[in-house]
């Protein structure tokens, strides 16, 4: 009969230290990364007189799924729950030998890619056993997302960054009109610096209060196409319809520009899959301003006819697309699916056209001769 620590292959160990946004690890003193942590053993002990042998259990967790199918004692119990926990984590990690533990400050078991809170695990693998084999798939498809992850890290660490171009004159925003907006207890909301560096109320994540405030992102658009116009060589057509402006910028050379502007957002399509949206977020608790949302909105449009827009698709077997937008102060990439909505042909043609660049990068518009 094994020995609780012989139980998993490799060093059974204690938990790492809880993860925090504002830890800080002196260089060379990384924590040694934990794939098995200690405090099973009461589960083990349950399971043996169950008539189990936590041996098959530790090494499938298809097999772990079924033997704690319907026994609702484990997780009424709370020392069974979290010893059941801490061994069905260490079975993930089995399964998946990537992936390490963590302190969030919920106990978890992942990679960079995904993570699994064990406590809501073993309730789950108790209570629902439909879910069993939609997990086990995820299970399957695990080793795929984390070299997918590896390949987009490697895209964002490519150092072979264009020089951007930008015009002599820099871009001024228009000035926005003044504007106040009151809550329901008659209060001025003071957008941009309601939550004071402190967690927004839960509520307000589903709450949109007074989308009209982003009303001055027509004016900036219209303003941010009239620079462009100026600046690059450049057609610009204009088209308005139900309080609707949507300009189509076709340069001489690089990425045609699609600006849609309405009084509560503005939506910016370039490239071949490129989206954007100002605001990112227009909820309460993401609290964007007219202002802040600008400041987004100029970035992503004047970084684009600079030469600073990096579109690679695909990555990996999942079809992910890799962007990287370079702007005069800093730069940033996303990875995700393309829009959902683009067709099977869309998709296609967008290859074909990224093929043809260098490395994923758009070129500059050509500047105007002054």
């Amino acid at each position: 009969m094994a020995e609780p620590a012989e139980l998993f292959p490799g060093t059974v160990r204690s938990l790492p230290d809880a993860v925090s946004a504002a830890s800080f690890s002196w260089p060379g003193s990384a924590p040694v990364p934990v794939r098995f942590v200690e405090g099973f053993e009461e589960f083990v002990a349950y399971a043996r007189r169950e008539g189990e042998d936590p041996a098959g259990l530790s090494a499938d967790i298809a097999r772990l799924w079924e033997f704690l199918t319907g026994r609702t004692e484990v997780v009424e119990t709370p020392a069974l729950w979290a010893s059941a926990a801490r061994f069905a984590g260490n079975v993930l990690a089995v399964a998946h030998p990537a992936a390490t533990w963590r302190v969030t400050p919920e106990l978890e078991v992942g990679t960079s890619t995904r993570s699994v809170p064990v406590a809501g695990l073993v309730r789950i693998m108790v209570e629902h056993p439909e879910h069993r084999q939609p997990f086990l798939e995820m299970m399957a498809s695990w080793p795929q997302a984390d070299e997918d992850d590896r390949e987009m890290a490697a895209l964002s660490r490519d150092t072979h960054a264009p020089t951007l171009r930008f015009p002599l004159v820099a871009f001024e925003r228009p000035a926005f009109p003044d504007q106040e907006y009151r809550d329901s207890g008659g209060r001025i909301i003071d957008y941009g610096n309601r939550w004071e560096g402190g967690q927004p109320p839960e509520e307000t994540y589903s709450r949109l209060s007074h989308p009209e405030r982003f009303a001055p992102l027509m004016m900036d658009a219209e303003s941010l196409v009239a620079y462009l116009q100026a600046s690059y060589v450049v057609e610009v057509d204009r088209q308005s319809a139900d309080g609707e402006v949507r300009f189509t910028l076709r340069p001489s050379s690089g990425a045609t520009m699609t600006i849609t502007a309405t009084k509560e957002s503005v939506q910016v399509r370039a490239g071949a899959l490129f989206r954007a949206s100002a605001p990112e977020c227009a909820c309460d608790a993401c609290d964007e301003s007219a202002d802040t949302a600008a400041d987004h909105l100029e970035e992503v449009v004047l970084a684009i006819p600079a030469g600073g827009l990096r579109e690679v698709f695909p990555v990996g077997r999942r079809r992910w697309q890799h962007v990287q937008l370079l702007r005069r102060e800093g730069a940033g990439s996303s990875g995700g699916p393309p829009d959902p909505h683009l067709s099977a042909s869309e998709l296609e043609h967008a290859v074909d056209t990224l093929r043809g660049l260098d490395r994923g990068w758009w070129p500059a518009w050509t500047l105007r001769e002054n």
